[in-house]
Formats: structure tokens, C-alpha cells, sequence
């Protein structure tokens, strides 16, 4: 798919100036998913997001924890840490299980 664009910049001489572009699809997504992390992590207050950030499994999250997947399966049970659902598979992302880890959630008690 290729997405066709037209911009139109009025000049204080009132002439126009016409330019047109065109991108393909990955183009175009690539390009709105940066300006979509730049206006996110300019919001005062908000976590930085990595919009290109993708999930990881049990195992990997269980490594990434230095922690047993049983352990990890009993902490995703009691609500205890940051994590998605997809039909039965159990999903992180890893920028959350690190600011879990920062906020001592992963101590050893």
C-alpha cells in the first residue's frame, strides 16, 4: 500500500507551494510510530514509552527476573506484577518488569 500526500504551505506573497510525497506502508509506520514516541515522552509526568517495544514470554521474563517461571506464574496469579493476556499465553514487557524491579518489587523478603 502506498499512502499518497499532499502538502499546501501559503507563502506571506499569498503564492503556494505544492509538495508532494509518498510513502510505503512500512514507511508510513515507521514514520507515525516515532512522532508518536516523541509526543509521548514529551508528556511532563508520563514513564518513557518505546513504541517499538515488543512482549516477551514466560521463559524470557523469568530470565530476565532471575527467577523460576513457577515463581513467575504464581506472581502473574496473586496480580503482583505488570502483565498481558493473549488467549492463554501470559505476556511483559520488559521496560515494566524493569520499573517493577526499580521499585523493589522484586526483592528477595
Amino acid at each position: 500500500m502506498i499512502f499518497n500526500f499532499i502538502f499546501v504551505e501559503t507563502k506571506i506573497n499569498h503564492m503556494k507551494k505544492t509538495v508532494k510525497t509518498s510513502y510505503t506502508d512500512l514507511e508510513f509506520r515507521q514514520l507515525v510510530r516515532e512522532e508518536l514516541q516523541n509526543v509521548l515522552n514529551g508528556v511532563p509526568g508520563l514513564p518513557y514509552v518505546n513504541v517499538d517495544e515488543g512482549y516477551i514470554g514466560i521463559k524470557e521474563a523469568a530470565d530476565l527476573l532471575k527467577i523460576v517461571p513457577g515463581t513467575l506464574y504464581n506472581l502473574v496469579s496473586q496480580n503482583k506484577i505488570p502483565f498481558y493476556k493473549n488467549g492463554k499465553r501470559v505476556l511483559f514487557k520488559k521496560s515494566e518488569l524493569d520499573a517493577w524491579l526499580l521499585q523493589g518489587n522484586g526483592e528477595q523478603k
